[in-house]
C-alpha cells in the first residue's frame, strides 16, 4: 500500500491538466524615428504591412518615407513583399474568387452536360424515326413497283385485246361486207 501511495505521488506530476492553446499575434508595431538610434524621436508606430518607400539603406537602418513622413527604421523589420496575414488575405480572396468561378463552371457543365443528354435522347429519336420512316418508305416503293409491274401487265393484255378486237371486227366487216355488196348489187340488178 505504500508503495502504491509513492508512485501514485511521484505520477501526478507527470499528469497535466490540459490547458486552452493559445497563439503569438503577429500583429507588429514598428517605430518610425527621427534618427537611427533608440534616444531619437519616434514620429509614429507603423503597423505590420504597412507600405514604405525606401529612401537609403545601410545594414542596421534605413531611411523611408510613408503617408508624407520621412525617418529612420531598422532594417530587419522590411521585407521584400507584403506581410503574410496580408498575402494570406489576398490569397484568400483570390481561393473564394476561384471557388466561385469553379462552381459557376460547374453549374455551366452540369448543363451543358443535361443539354447533351437531351440531344442525344432527340438524336435517337430521329434516328428511330428516321430508321421506321425508310422502312416505310421501302414497303411503299416496292408496293409501287409491283403496282407499276401489274399495270404494264394489264396495259399490254389490253392492247392485245383491243388488237384482237380491231383484227375481229377486221375480219367480221371484211365477210360481211362483200356480201352486203353483192346483195346490194344484186338488188340494183333486180330492179333494172
Amino acid at each position: 500500500m505504500y508503495r502504491l501511495l509513492v508512485s501514485l505521488f511521484l505520477l501526478l506530476p507527470l499528469c497535466t491538466v490540459a490547458e486552452p492553446v493559445r497563439y503569438v499575434t503577429d500583429t507588429l508595431t514598428v517605430p518610425l524615428r527621427t534618427g537611427t538610434t533608440t534616444e531619437h524621436k519616434i514620429l509614429k508606430m507603423l503597423p505590420s504591412g504597412t507600405e514604405v518607400e525606401v529612401l537609403e539603406a545601410d545594414s542596421e537602418n534605413t531611411r523611408v518615407r510613408v503617408q508624407g513622413a520621412e525617418g529612420w527604421i531598422l532594417t530587419r523589420f522590411l521585407e521584400d513583399v507584403p506581410a503574410a496575414r496580408d498575402r494570406l488575405a489576398q490569397e484568400e480572396q483570390k481561393m473564394a474568387t476561384l471557388q466561385e468561378e469553379n462552381n459557376r463552371l460547374q453549374s455551366a457543365m452540369k448543363e451543358i452536360t443535361d443539354q447533351h443528354a437531351k440531344t442525344d435522347r432527340i438524336i435517337q429519336k430521329l434516328r428511330d424515326d428516321n430508321q421506321r420512316i425508310q422502312a416505310e418508305l421501302h414497303r411503299t416503293i416496292d408496293s409501287l413497283r409491283q403496282e407499276n409491274a401489274t399495270l404494264k401487265d394489264r396495259t399490254a393484255r389490253d392492247w392485245f385485246v383491243a388488237g384482237a378486237m380491231v383484227a375481229l371486227t377486221t375480219l367480221v366487216v371484211s365477210l360481211f361486207i362483200p356480201k352486203m355488196v353483192q346483195w346490194r348489187r344484186r338488188t340494183r340488178w333486180n330492179t333494172l
